[in-house]
């Protein structure tokens, strides 16, 4: 680190320190005072109590450490929220950075910069030290102990959440240092490396089979026989846990193998392969939410060319051409913003490269959450933040001829009908309606960004993990859950794995969207 390097930090750590030194000195005489007056108890006392005890020597020795770290932890778990609360600001505030003796640091780094490299490096390496909070050494002890991983883990999910709740000042800072230090320990902890990759199949143990149906967060698991479906034949689950959380899935991926790229969620979950070129429009359209919330096999007229035997407990690998990501999800709150996912995919995709050699197309089935939401927000706009319009003149034309919708604005129509879900329940304003919620749809999956990366959280994973913005599809979700969410749509995400590499860093570093010609094609006015 040399001199202006040095200066300059120097700068940026006084003025993020201010806040908390000013915030500091606005507080009454006695801290106590203000946590006797959020909660008035012995629990709060005793909060003061056990963080003095913790922290006297807690670098004795071994024994003497997981001893605190244990009485900690089982301290905090007896507490009410409220009263956690008041202890992790208590633990935040009187064992966090000793922000005078930065200053004194940082001054005395300042003061001696003119002495040469050798000064520099040892400052440097002083600061180092006094930037570290006292509670980071409380959390790496308790990382040692028994259950004290998984501890950190449900710790940051309270702190997450306190932060949120409280929007004071001084506790805002407070709860993000905690955060800060929890998260970067998590960081080194939960690396791919020390993460262990098993497959979820009906004749594993109770307990995970149980655990993977209840974190499921995508598309809920009903019963035991539809988590059966789901890890059976031409199905794969597979799970990351960590040695510190045994039997504990951390992140878990559904992932069905098709003979194509799949276009609906419900070919999935009910083991049919869906065809709407060929359902829809002589058995399904027109028929209401109660169809398809009735729907079951013997409904479903397969595809002739579907020869998957779903009954049977072995597979055909000659039929498995296509991989399908339908469903991620990341099980454990505090690890919000350490990316598992990603390297979960690439682990099950040379897991299945391996066990089907000829397997070569890989792609998501995925949900667009917010896709409806950010409809109605316009709608009521009048128009898109991009200045693209929400319906051309042709779509206009096309809905004026429903008579029975009333003599208002095409617009308020339109907003009627995503309110409602009215064009679901008949079969040609369907079609109608497809054309601009198709058009939108690419809109915002492709143009509505913050940041300058994709607004829809479940596209800029993909498309930061590299896949391509594929293929929009209509009528992909028709339970109520896909109506609300997305007007029936789900999206592809496929990853061309020569490519990903090269998509990802395109993505991320010069904010380029990669999207087929199909998607591209959506985007432009209807002729």
């Amino acid at each position: 680190m040399n001199i202006m390097a040095l200066a300059f930090c120097s700068k940026k750590i006084v003025t993020g320190l201010k806040l908390v030194i000013n915030a500091s000195q606005r507080q009454s005489a006695s801290q106590l005072d203000m946590l006797t007056y959020l909660i008035n108890g012995k629990k709060v006392h005793s909060g003061n109590n056990i963080l003095q005890t913790t922290f006297s020597d807690i670098n004795a020795n071994l024994l003497t450490s997981e001893e605190k770290c244990s009485n900690f932890i089982r301290y905090y778990k007896t507490i009410s929220p409220d009263e956690q609360e008041i202890l992790l600001c208590n633990l935040a505030r009187n064992y966090g950075i000793d922000t005078q003796n930065v200053v004194a640091v940082l001054n005395a780094a300042l003061s001696g910069q003119d002495r040469g490299q050798m000064q520099i490096l040892a400052s440097s390496e002083r600061m180092r030290q006094a930037l570290k909070p006292k509670f980071k050494l409380l959390f790496s002890h308790i990382g040692k102990v028994k259950d004290g991983v998984k501890f950190l883990v449900d710790l940051r999910a309270d702190v997450l959440k306190f932060r949120q709740k409280d929007q004071t000042e001084l506790n805002g800072v407070l709860y993000q240092e905690l955060n800060t230090a929890l998260r970067d320990l998590l960081l080194l902890w939960f690396t791919v490396g020390l993460l262990n990759l098993e497959r979820i199949t009906w004749t594993a143990s109770c307990d995970l089979v149980e655990k993977v149906s209840m974190y499921e967060a995508v598309h809920k698991v009903k019963n035991w026989e539809d988590i059966k479906r789901r890890v059976g034949p031409y199905r794969r689950c597979y799970i990351f846990t960590h040695s510190s959380m045994p039997r504990e899935p951390v992140v878990v991926l559904h992932t069905a193998l098709t003979q194509e790229i799949s276009s609906s969620i419900q070919g999935i979950l009910r083991n049919v392969r869906l065809r709407y070129s060929s359902i829809a429009d002589d058995q399904t359209i027109g028929k209401g939410l109660e169809y398809f919330s009735g729907l079951d096999e013997k409904n479903v007229r397969q595809s002739d060319s579907d020869n998957m035997n779903f009954n049977s407990d072995t597979e055909d690998p000659e039929l498995v051409k296509a991989a399908i990501f339908y469903s991620i999800t990341s099980t454990q709150k505090g690890l919000q913003g350490i990316d598992l996912g990603y390297y979960l995919i690439k682990s099950v995709v040379s897991k299945l490269k391996s066990e089907f050699p000829d397997l070569s197309q890989f792609s998501s089935l995925s949900p667009i959450p917010g896709f409806r939401d950010w409809l109605l927000l316009n709608l009521n706009r009048r128009g898109s933040e991009a200045g693209d319009p929400i319906l051309y003149p042709s779509e206009m034309e096309a809905l004026a001829r429903y008579k029975w919708l009333g003599s208002s604005p095409p617009l308020d129509k339109f907003k009627h009908l995503i309110v409602s879900h009215e064009w679901y329940r008949d079969k040609e304003l369907m079609q109608v309606m497809k054309v601009p919620l198709m058009r939108l749809c690419a809109q915002y999956l492709y143009k509505q960004k913050r940041r300058n990366l994709a607004l829809n959280p479940v596209a800029n994973f993909h498309l930061g993990n590299g896949a391509v913005l594929w293929r929009i599809n209509f009528l992909a979700d028709t339970s109520l859950n896909g109506l609300n969410r997305s007007c029936t749509m789900m999206v592809n995400y496929r990853y061309y794995l020569e490519n990903a590499d090269a998509n990802s860093r395109n993505y991320l570093e010069n904010f380029q969207i990669n999207a087929s010609s199909d998607v591209l094609d959506l985007l432009k006015e209807p002729k």
